[in-house]
Order: structure tokens, then C-alpha cells, then sequence
């Protein structure tokens, strides 16, 4: 018999019968394994209780784990290694598989089908690793309302109700069951119908929109909506349906059989709760080569209006109150490292106050509700004990996110300081790639020292909101570094395709050796903000202007040097003169190039019905753009995204310092998760 003093790694089965045994260093010695990552979650706590504190390895034979219910690990619980025993596929989830599908018919498709008796309403479903679709009116377009009860444009303008289009709503079966989901702004909104009124066409929903929905065409208040979860719609490839104690599933190609399809659906949103207390937080859990996800994404947003305590059909940015799949607050040291979180229904990590030395590394995060990874401490005035800082997110990609709540970025940070966010690849998400900071304007922010550096960032926004970023960043935060990143393709919905954006009193942050293109606004845009240096990137093919400064401020703005900016018949700046006369701009030795072979137009001005156009010689004229030059910037080959710089270019007589892009996102694949 082995004495408590010297486990070293404890072993559980999911097939497993029995709560005890399990304590021996092999999987060859007698005894049996722990039936459940639960109970030996508890052996373990047992032995810090009674004084036993070397570190512990909880091996996880191969197979499926199904959390019924969230796994709180609590104080008291440290040194601790999840991981699979010799390598198995380990997969934790918080769903349940369904099973006994056969050939059916529904709604006139032919399609599978299988019973789930009783279970609690659920709105993800999840087929052979990847998300189903729920049902959509229109099957691509959008509707619009005739009339909304808030006419106002000023966007937190809410409104409970709006009157439908003649026709656009029918008697849908089970409408209490439908959502409505609108896009506009930099968020979509998502509501259930609380009533609709035949005769009035009024549809009033069950929560508020954040924002108005007033406005007419290419407004980006506008409303236009879908209907989900309906079932007249279904019956599309990918659809499914549930109706009474069955499920309905149309296949996405075939080789999805009642033989071969995986299908499960989520209970429990959230999958490991790991939270200490300030004064005894947790510390060096770890979870190394683990497989989680299928959790449930039901998400609505409490704020106040009129004084009173509301549901809103959205947060106001970015899904940024919701929770994750995993969450930790109030701990230290804790890492996830070569994982991979699938199919969740919201966040797939959430870093709350109170946690340092949090590592996420050569992690998978794929096919999410909302977002990757939200990092999000205590603000300027919170004592120290709820300082989130020294996190680090790394080697990781991220993608295939926002696949419910669009406005969820890849990484979101809030409050917090000294973070790291390298080597990531983030794409094929709807909003912004990287966001830091979380303070408007220039009040005082806890936000310092953050570097997001060596990302691949790409395809975001997909057309569907406004606003957003490869790079998003807020707030005063100095020695924030934003650096070596390749960002490219960002389309917007109605403006605001932005590679990189300083926002709202952005201030003291430099953005340098970054390549961004192909943005469908500017490649660099700041709303307002104070000493920002943006040097020796490369921007090239914007949709419109290449580099915008919105805001004229009494103090400077923004240095802009050494970069090289490649257009292809679009102005170089959208600034004022104002902000060129008083030098709230400051622009030297950049080389400015047009590819369409025409010399580059600086700035349009429209004035009094006149337009007026600035080349290089009437700004510099002006005493802007000091030793600034165009000519071609000898790229290997532009038109193919090749921008290294051949011998004798002459961005290299201006100072421009080569940069190194092939080392950008992840330097470990994470096929070994996948």
C-alpha cells in the first residue's frame, strides 16, 4: 500500500466504476482508477487538507468525459497536472452525445433524426466537430421594420418594439421559440419575441436593444434583422430543428449517416470554475495536451435604463460581460498548454480579477459563440488584490469564433497590465482580432505595458459590423507595444475595416514593424488620442483612404515616420487642415508609393462645393511630411502580398528597417489538439 506522502499521480477512467483506488504510480499497478476527474479533484483537496503537498499528476485514460455540472476547483488546491495518460485522446465536454438517429422527413426535407426526451431547451447543436446551423428567415437576406419605437439616431437610443413589413411575418409554429438577430454599429443584438400583434404588426421583444434601430438605408443604425430557430425554414443543408422530445438534422454532406453521425448537444455553459480568494488564491493548476468544449451559449446582458434594472439584447462592446467555458479568478500561475477548446458556447477562457502568470500556449480555440480569450482585471481604483496582470497568450489560433455573438474578439483585454498576446493566429471572426485597454477617453486607465507583437491576424468582420479592427485599442496606456504583426483582409459592414485602431483617448502606445493590407477602410485609423507613434510599418491597399486621423485635438496626436504606405488610387491621409496647419500630425520620411502607376494624392478636400487636392509638395509646402519621398518601394512582388524590399529600395535610404513577417502567428502547429 502506498502512503499518502508519496502519490504521485492519480488515474482515472470514464468507464470506470468505483470512487476509490486509483493512487498508484502506473497504470499497471493494482487498484482501480478514479471513476471521474471529480473525485480525484476531491482526493487531491483531501491531501492538501491534510498536509500533503508534493505535486500530483492526474492522468486521464483515454475517452469521453461528460461534465453534468461545473467543476469548482476552490482554494486549497494547487500543484496540480492535468493530462492524458500515455498520450490518449482525453476530450472533457459538458454536453451530452445523442444517439438512435435514423431517416426521417420534417418540414418536407428529408433529413435525420433522433429523440432527447425531456431535456432542457438548448440553442447550439454539434455535428462531427463543427456547429450546425439554426434555422434563419430569410435564408440570406435581411428584413426591415416599417416603424421602431425609439425614432431617435443618438445610438444608445433603446427601443422594446417594432413594427414588421406587410408579410414579413407569418403564423410560424412554436413563435415563442424564435429570436430575433440584428446587426448595426459594432454590435448584434439578439432577442427572444416576448408578443406580435397580428393586426398592428407590432413585434415586441423580450429585450431591449442596447442601440437604436431607427434610420434609413446605409445608416448603421438601421435595423436589419433575421428570425432564428424557425421552423418553416428548416431543411437546408446543415440545418437543425428540435420539436417536442425530438431532434431534426439535415446533413451538410454525405457522409453524414446515422452510422457515422457524432452529434451532441450542451447542458452546462461552463466547464471548470477555477476561483480562490484573495487571501488564499488558487495556484499551478495546469492542463497539457486536454481536449474541452460543447457548452451552452445562452447569453443576455443586464444594464440600467430609466433607473431601472433591464435585459438588453446585447453588451454595449464586444460580448464583454459574458463568461467562458473556463473561467479563473483569483489565481496565479495556472497554464492550459498544448489544448484545444472546440464547439463552446461563449468564451473559451476568461481571465477574471485577481489572476497573474495565467499562460494559455499552443492551444487550439475553435468554433466559439463569442470569443478566444478574455483577460479582464479590477480598474485604476480596485485594490491591488484584483490587479489582473502578467498573462500571457502564445503560439495559440484562434478561429471560427463569433459564430452566435458576431461582436466577440479573438482576445479581448480589459484593466489589466503587462500582458503578452504573441505568435497567435486570429481569423474568420466578425469583429476585432486583438482588443486592450477598455477606458473612453483620457481618464485615468489601469491599462500599461501590454504587448501584442508577432500575430497573424486576418479575414475579420466578413461584411457583418461596423467599427472594429485587426488591432483595437483604447485608452491611455503606456508602454503598450503593438508590433510585428501581419494583419490583413478586414471587411466592415458600413465603415471601419481598420487594420489597426487607436480609439477614444488612445494614448502613449507605439505601433511599429507591422504589415497590414487589404483593409476594406483605412490600414491605420485613430478616433482621437495623445502621443501615439506609428513607425516603420507597411500599409498598403486600403479601401479608402490609407491612414485617417478623425479627430482634431489641441495637442499632438500621432507620429507617423518611417513607414511605407502603398495606395492603389486612393488618398494617403483623411485629415484636416487644421490638423496639418497646427501639426497636431507630426509626419516625416515615409515612402509613398501608388501602384497604379499615378502620382499619389495626399489629401481631398471639399470645400464650398470645390474639391482641392494636396500632393506631396503641398504638404511638405506646409511642414508636413519632412524628408518624405514617393517612389516604388521595390517590393519582391506587391500585387502577390509579397512586401520584402529588394536590394537598393529606397526605403532603406529613408531608414526603414526590413521586417521580418515569416516568424508572425503560431511557431508550433497545433495539429497534435486537433
Amino acid at each position: 500500500m502506498i502512503s499518502c506522502n508519496e502519490i504521485t499521480s492519480l488515474f482515472v477512467s470514464p468507464n470506470s466504476g468505483s470512487e476509490t483506488g486509483g493512487t498508484e504510480r502506473s497504470p499497471e499497478a493494482t487498484g482501480s482508477p478514479f471513476p471521474s476527474l471529480r473525485s480525484a479533484f476531491a482526493f487531491v483537496k483531501e491531501l492538501r487538507r491534510s498536509g500533503i503537498g508534493q505535486p500530483i499528476s492526474i492522468r486521464l485514460a483515454e475517452g469521453l468525459y461528460c461534465l453534468d455540472s461545473t467543476l469548482c476547483l476552490g482554494s486549497g488546491l494547487n500543484r496540480i497536472t492535468v493530462e492524458p495518460d500515455r498520450g490518449g485522446n482525453v476530450r472533457i465536454i459538458g454536453g451530452r452525445q445523442i444517439k438512435g438517429w435514423n431517416w426521417d422527413m420534417y418540414n418536407g426535407a428529408r433529413c435525420l433524426s433522433a429523440h432527447v426526451g425531456d431535456l432542457p431547451d438548448f440553442s447550439d447543436f454539434f455535428v462531427n466537430g463543427s456547429r450546425a446551423k439554426m434555422t434563419r428567415y430569410p435564408e440570406t437576406e435581411w428584413l426591415y421594420a416599417e416603424d421602431v419605437e425609439n425614432r431617435s439616431l443618438e445610438p444608445f437610443s433603446s427601443s422594446k418594439w417594432f413594427t414588421a413589413r406587410e408579410g414579413d411575418f407569418r403564423d410560424f409554429k412554436n413563435i415563442d421559440r424564435i429570436q430575433i438577430s440584428f446587426c448595426h454599429f459594432w454590435s448584434d443584438e439578439h432577442t427572444p419575441i416576448e408578443s406580435y400583434d397580428r393586426e398592428s404588426r407590432r413585434v415586441t421583444m423580450l429585450y431591449r436593444s442596447r442601440f437604436s434601430i431607427a434610420g434609413e438605408d446605409g445608416t448603421p443604425s438601421r435595423l436589419e434583422y433575421c428570425l432564428e430557430n424557425v421552423a418553416e425554414s428548416f431543411g437546408h443543408k446543415d440545418d437543425w430543428y428540435r420539436d417536442g422530445d425530438r431532434i431534426y438534422y439535415v446533413p451538410r454532406d454525405e457522409s453524414v449517416t446515422p452510422e457515422t453521425i457524432e452529434a451532441f448537444v450542451p447542458q452546462i455553459s461552463k466547464l471548470f470554475q477555477i476561483e480562490g480568494t484573495p487571501d488564499a488564491p488558487v495556484k499551478n493548476i495546469s492542463f497539457r495536451g486536454v481536449k474541452m468544449g460543447i457548452t451552452r451559449g445562452e447569453y443576455g446582458s443586464s444594464s440600467f435604463y430609466n433607473g431601472e434594472e433591464v435585459r438588453f439584447a446585447s453588451d454595449g462592446q464586444a460580448v464583454s460581460q459574458a463568461d467562458g467555458a473556463v473561467s479563473l479568478t483569483y489565481a496565479e500561475n495556472c497554464s492550459f498548454e498544448d489544448c484545444a477548446m472546440e464547439n463552446f458556447g461563449l468564451h473559451g477562457f476568461v481571465v477574471n480579477e485577481g489572476c497573474h502568470g495565467i499562460r494559455i500556449m499552443r492551444t487550439l480555440i475553435r468554433d466559439g459563440g463569442a470569443g478566444g480569450v478574455v483577460i479582464s482585471g479590477g480598474k485604476i481604483d480596485s485594490p491591488e488584490c484584483e490587479h489582473t496582470y502578467g498573462n500571457t497568450v502564445e503560439d495559440c489560433t484562434i478561429t471560427q469564433c463569433g459564430q452566435r455573438y458576431f461582436a466577440a474578439c479573438g482576445i479581448l483585454m480589459k484593466h489589466s497590465y503587462e500582458n503578452t498576446v504573441a505568435h497567435n493566429e486570429i481569423s474568420r471572426l466578425y469583429y476585432t482580432g486583438v482588443s486592450a485597454g477598455w477606458v473612453w477617453g483620457y481618464s485615468p486607465s489601469i491599462s500599461r505595458d501590454n504587448r501584442i507583437e508577432k500575430n497573424h491576424i486576418h479575414h475579420l468582420g466578413n461584411g457583418m459590423l461596423s467599427d472594429m479592427g485587426g488591432v483595437y485599442l483604447l485608452g491611455e496606456q503606456p508602454g503598450t507595444v503593438v508590433s510585428g504583426n501581419v494583419i490583413h483582409d478586414i471587411r466592415s459592414r458600413n465603415y471601419g475595416g481598420w487594420a489597426l485602431y487607436t480609439d477614444e483617448g488612445s494614448s502613449f502606445i507605439t505601433l511599429e514593424n507591422n504589415i497590414c493590407y487589404n483593409c476594406s477602410d483605412s490600414s491605420f485609423h485613430q478616433h482621437y488620442g495623445s502621443m501615439n507613434t506609428v513607425r516603420n510599418n507597411i500599409f498598403a491597399f486600403s479601401g479608402e483612404q490609407m491612414i485617417c486621423v478623425t479627430r482634431p485635438e489641441p495637442h499632438l496626436s500621432v507620429i507617423f515616420e518611417n513607414n511605407i504606405i502603398c495606395a492603389d488610387g486612393v488618398p494617403v491621409y483623411s485629415i484636416s487642415r487644421d490638423q496639418i496647419s497646427q501639426k497636431t500630425v507630426a509626419s516625416s520620411r515615409n515612402l509613398i508609393y501608388d501602384i497604379s502607376g499615378r502620382e499619389p494624392v495626399f489629401c481631398v478636400f471639399h470645400e464650398e462645393g470645390n474639391e482641392t487636392i494636396l500632393y506631396l509638395a503641398d504638404l511638405q509646402a506646409a511642414g508636413f511630411e519632412h524628408e518624405s519621398m514617393t517612389s516604388d518601394p521595390m517590393f519582391e512582388d506587391a500585387e502577390h502580398f509579397d512586401f520584402r524590399l529588394r536590394p537598393g529600395s529606397p526605403a532603406l535610404e529613408l531608414g526603414f528597417r526590413p521586417i521580418e513577417s515569416g516568424d508572425a502567428g503560431p511557431r508550433n502547429s497545433t495539429d497534435s489538439v486537433r
